[in-house]
């Protein structure tokens, strides 16, 4: 969808928003709200009104996306920053620490640390948590221990999220977005398993606590699809457990309790509901349409939260749900009134889906980047040319025909005194000479021949072969010593060579130049190789000592010869024979001496080229690895590229519209043909340059466990960061495409389909004889860009003709590539929800389980959703109301319960039965056990029975009680848990509703004239402050002003003459059933006058 611009936005009004998503399926929206952002204002930093909080008791949750196009969208990284990021985890030894706190409560003089927990923990979950690291398990208690144990993180998370959105409003001003007071709070999560299922009410009264006094809206969306999550039984009890919590403390008169952090006194007691708007979200519509995958129904509810904050139905959305208000706030018409204060939504959309369509393009832009670096772009250099370009360029042959530069270099690479072995031989043999050749007498003879042998072996020894270094030559020793070196400055102009052909810049780059030039090479060095190897074999083994003097002594022996011979006077050919022969001995001398350094310098020299032999193979080895990893994330992008143009595009309810020509359209605008090079060069460098070694692809091939996988993820993160932006103008109008891809014939076919999936995603029964239908509850919008175009006119006619929409639901929008249609509809209540049944049974074993933990405050008793058969209601309202109002059942201050004793005929005793102070839950108690039932309706046919006898009771005692009940019930505040029954009980004025049913307790009086006929019907007139209201006839009425009644009393019944007229009747019928003796009887009397005294 289309970013918008300044002028589509002009003054349009926004409220700072903060959304915070429970646990994984929180976690999900919240990030395609991020994803929508960046899509509609081009990245998250543009609209910092908006802040984000993702709350998860799996620590590793917060580092992942949860969205198919990954953490990065359009160049803009969507992953949570630290700061809306919270960890709501407990340590193993924080879990042990708050097990033995809570086993240790008793020892603690004062409040125990854990005191605030304890409260509501159920002690029997204890033993049965370890550590809170990986998610709540889909307990809902424990995802109440996390948000407890963090308390003070999540607040300060939130805190700072708030703070967040201040301050921008000249920013956004720019932008053509007007801040307005107030303050929208989402929170997103799933009722479904222990995160989200646990905190949820924590997180809203958290929430209501720090900002319910500063104009906040605290809106929920709660998924109640169990099949989403693997539908299994658990999921389906936690659902129900969590809604029949919502339930009641969205029901007028509860209050919410929690004590959060005892050190800084965070006590919250709340009457308000806690949420101002509760969208409950399924995943099917009440028609045919479902959405099969979690995600899918992810996208849905972040389009419609984006809604509130970036779009121009916004205003309409919000005018919409206002209306709702005074639907939500009424009950419901069954006899036991439920609250309606609940909305679900449907959305769908016609829409061009340009993030697919990019993410196409941009998946192609990869594709033909790895191909770049496969194959390069229009070059294939001969591998022979590559090599003698190297071999010129680091010098490595003197002569390219002998190719003998190895050895040279070593050669040249050891020193005496800054000269050269060749150097050296020839200094010390030009000495010899011309020592030689200055002798002229017998004596200088004689000096030569004891100098020249101590010359040789001295010099030879510098070359002698030997193990070690003591027994070596200090010239072979310093070849063999230089040798590495020379093999290291070798593999450096290897390295410096392979990292220039894959660099993208060099003229040759691609890495199939690469791996021909290194077979080339290693076909180079193999033929060194071969001729080293016959350079040793030709030169033999090493000469030694023995060599040297036997050359000598023979060379000796003949100039012994030449001084023995005659010799003719003043010729002195002596001495030039003398002179000829110990040339002679120097030159064979300098042969055995250099022949050694030769052999040594083609050992060392072999020794050189197995080492690069070896380096090449390696990296020939590390390049073919490259090199089948980037054809491996070839065939990745290939891959994607086919799974992504057959994708359904079922990300979103309605239809994604595009043509094969929009991708190649979008690829052409991100990256033009004549340009692809560069641009291929330039998206290399930036994928390189994060290394830190260069712009060559060589920094892989180097690199420690390259995977595809996190290749894949650099060149993506690089190539959406380059790229992506271009894209941001890439709009259609959907509504041409829908003209032409649908004939006339099928078009409201296809629209109407599309308007079904956009019916609110929770199905109702709406159709419930005490449920109040009303069309103000639903409202429609549909939104499009409204031109004057032929299609455009067409398609407004197919939806207020054909398809029957009425125009005032039409809104004009700017977005061009989309339609989109939203349903809402508010004021249901629970029991209306048609696969509660489904959830509730689940629920209903699982409560009876000793490992099952289903509800997050062990001590109070939540109403069931589902309430008893209206009928039966109805009878149990005949039998607990006048009950009540006779005082036949007595308030128990201290555990806080209505009590009545029966007699239990099976166990011959007499029991104290309790039932709750809330009506509602007493009535479903009741309901839930007939035995209780049948008890209380002997009692109350016992007291009629007691009226029967002695009539004159009527006046003096019963007709007060019934008076004084009905004015207690008249005076109960709206906020009172049992105000919803107050005109169930009492009735109303045919006046004020023609269609009002009789109070509960005047036709229990009239039923009580009718069966005494004895009893004339009698009227307690009204005294002359009474309310102002006409009184049925034999009705009862209030006879006292409202404001006269003494509140403190609150149905607290206490007379003991009815007690012991009761005690003494059944004490009688025992008697005369001969159940009990006379002295039994005298003795039960006497106690039953002890325990109730007049």
């Amino acid at each position: 969808m289309s970013q918008a611009t300044t002028n589509e936005f002009q003054y349009r009004g926004i409220n700072r928003t903060i959304c915070i998503g429970l646990g994984g399926t929180g976690r999900d929206v919240l990030m395609r709200i991020r994803r929508l952002i960046v899509d509609r204002y081009g990245d998250l930093s543009n609209l910092p009104i908006v802040s984000f909080i993702h709350i998860d008791t799996d620590k590793a949750a917060t580092q992942i996306t949860g969205i198919r196009t990954g953490s990065t969208y359009h160049g803009v990284d969507l992953s949570f920053k630290e700061a809306e990021k919270v960890s709501a985890t407990m340590s193993s030894n924080e879990v042990s620490m708050f097990i033995q706190g809570l086993e240790r409560r008793s020892e603690y003089t004062r409040h125990g640390p854990y005191d605030h927990i304890g409260r509501w923990f159920p002690p029997q979950l204890l033993r049965n948590i370890k550590a809170v690291e990986e998610g709540a398990k889909g307990i809902r208690p424990v995802g109440r221990l996390a948000f407890f144990h963090n308390y003070q993180k999540i607040k300060t998370a939130i805190e700072s999220a708030e703070r967040r959105t201040r301050g921008h409003d000249s920013l956004l001003l720019k932008a053509g977005l007007r801040v307005e007071p107030g303050l929208s709070i989402f929170v997103v999560g799933s009722l479904c398993g222990g995160t989200g299922s646990g905190m949820f009410l924590d997180i809203a009264y958290s929430l209501r606590h720090l900002y319910g006094d500063q104009s906040a809206q605290i809106f929920s969306y709660l998924i109640v699809s169990p099949e989403l999550y693997g539908n299994a039984p658990s999921m389906s009890a936690n659902t129900y457990a969590a809604l029949k919590e919502l339930n009641y403390y969205s029901t007028p008169g509860t209050k919410f309790e929690a004590f959060y952090d005892i050190a800084n006194l965070t006590f919250i007691q709340e009457q308000r509901p806690p949420f101002d708007y509760t969208y409950l979200v399924s995943s099917q519509t009440g028609g045919e349409y479902s959405i099969l995958f979690q995600g899918k129904l992810c996208n849905v509810i972040a389009h419609k939260i984006a809604l509130d904050f970036s779009s121009e139905l916004a205003p309409a959305i919000k005018a919409s749900r206002d209306n709702f208000l005074q639907h939500m706030i009424q009950w419901d018409k069954h006899p036991r009134p439920n609250t309606q204060r609940y909305l679900t939504f449907g959305l769908a959309a016609i829409y061009f889906p340009r993030d697919t369509i990019v993410q196409i393009a941009l998946n192609r832009v990869s594709l033909e980047l790895v191909k770049f670096w496969l194959n390069g772009k229009g070059q294939s250099p001969d591998p022979l040319n590559l090599i003698e370009q190297f071999l010129i360029q680091n010098h490595w042959h003197n002569d390219p025909e002998s190719k003998d530069n190895f050895t040279s270099k070593l050669a040249e690479s050891v020193q005496e005194n800054n000269k050269s072995f060749r150097n050296t031989i020839s200094a010390w043999r030009n000495k010899l000479e011309r020592q030689i050749s200055e002798c002229q007498k017998r004596e200088n003879r004689t000096d030569i021949r004891g100098q020249l042998p101590r010359e040789f072996r001295e010099q030879f020894r510098k070359v002698q072969p030997g193990e070690t270094e003591s027994t070596r030559g200090i010239w072979l020793t310093k070849l063999i010593q230089v040798s590495p070196n020379i093999a290291k400055e070798l593999k450096s102009n290897i390295d410096e060579y392979l990292s220039q052909l894959l660099t993208p810049t060099d003229a040759n780059f691609s890495i199939k130049s690469t791996r021909d030039w290194l077979d080339a090479l290693q076909h180079e060095l193999h033929n060194y190789q071969l001729n080293l190897q016959e350079k040793i074999t030709d030169n033999g083994g090493m000469r030694i000592i023995e060599d040297l003097e036997r050359r000598w002594r023979d060379t000796e022996q003949t100039m012994e010869d030449i001084e023995q011979k005659a010799s003719i006077p003043l010729l002195n050919n002596k001495n030039s024979q003398f002179q000829d022969e110990a040339r002679k001995s120097i030159q064979e001398a300098c042969k055995i001496i250099q022949h050694n350094f030769d052999v040594t310098i083609v050992q060392e020299a072999l020794k050189v080229v197995n080492q690069l032999q070896k380096h090449v193979q390696e990296r020939a080895t590390q390049v073919a690895a490259f090199n089948s990893l980037v054809e491996d994330l070839q065939s990745f992008y290939e891959k994607q590229d086919r799974d992504l143009r057959q994708l359904n595009f079922d990300e979103m309810s309605g239809e994604a519209i595009f043509d094969s020509e929009d991708i190649d359209s979008c690829y052409q605008t991100i990256l033009p043909t004549d340009d692809s090079r560069r641009q291929f060069v330039l998206v290399s460098s930036t994928i390189t340059e994060q290394t830190g070694r260069g712009l060559s692809l060589a920094s892989f091939i180097n690199r420690e466990r390259s995977t595809v996988d996190q290749l894949q993820k650099e060149i993506d993160l690089k190539v959406d960061k380059l790229f992506a932006s271009r894209s941001i103008n890439i709009v259609n109008s959907v509504i041409k495409r829908f003209m032409q891809n649908y004939s006339l014939a099928v078009r409201s076919t296809r629209l109407a389909q599309v308007m079904q999936e956009a019916e609110p995603l929770l199905r109702l029964n709406l159709s419930d004889p005490y449920f109040r239908e009303d069309p103000a509850k639903s409202s429609k919008l549909v939104g499009f860009k409204d031109t004057d175009d032929s299609e455009v006119r067409q398609f407004k006619t197919l939806l207020t003709q054909d398809i029957g929409v009425e125009p005032s639901v039409l809104k004009a929008t700017q977005a061009e590539d989309e339609i989109l249609i939203v349903n809402e509809y508010a004021g249901f209540p629970l029991r209306l929800i048609s696969s509660l049944e489904k959830m509730r049974n689940p629920y209903l074993r699982e409560q009876h389980s000793a490992s099952s933990f289903l509800h997050n405050d062990h001590n109070v008793s939540f109403p069931d959703i589902i309430p008893p058969d209206a009928k039966k209601m109805e009878e149990l309202e005949d039998i607990f109301y006048p009950s009540l109002a006779l005082e036949l059942l007595t308030n128990n201050q201290e555990n806080k319960q209505l009590e009545f004793q029966y007699y239990d005929q099976l166990r011959y005793s007499y029991n104290i039965a309790g039932l709750s102070l809330e009506w509602s839950q007493a009535l479903e108690e009741l309901a839930n056990r007939q035995d209780m039932t049948e008890a209380l309706q002997q009692l109350l046919d016992n007291e009629i029975a007691v009226i029967a006898r002695e009539p004159e009771l009527w006046d003096s005692t019963y007709s007060p009680k019934l008076k004084q009940f009905i004015e207690e019930v008249h005076s109960l505040p709206e906020d009172h848990p049992n105000y919803p029954y107050k005109i169930a009980v009492i009735g109303i004025s045919p006046n004020l509703d023609p269609t009002a049913k009789e109070g509960i307790i005047n036709r229990f009086r009239r039923k009580i004239n009718e069966r005494f006929k004895n009893l004339q019907n009698r009227s307690i007139t009204p005294a002359k402050n009474t309310v102002n209201q006409p009184a049925f006839s034999d009705e009862i009425v209030i006879d006292s002003p409202v404001d006269s009644i003494n509140h403190s009393s609150k149905l607290d019944y206490t007379d003991n003459r009815a007690k012991r007229r009761l005690e003494l009747e059944r004490l009688k019928q025992d008697l005369a059933d001969e159940l009990i003796t006379e002295e039994e009887y005298d003795r039960e009397k006497q106690r039953i006058f002890a325990q109730y005294p007049l």
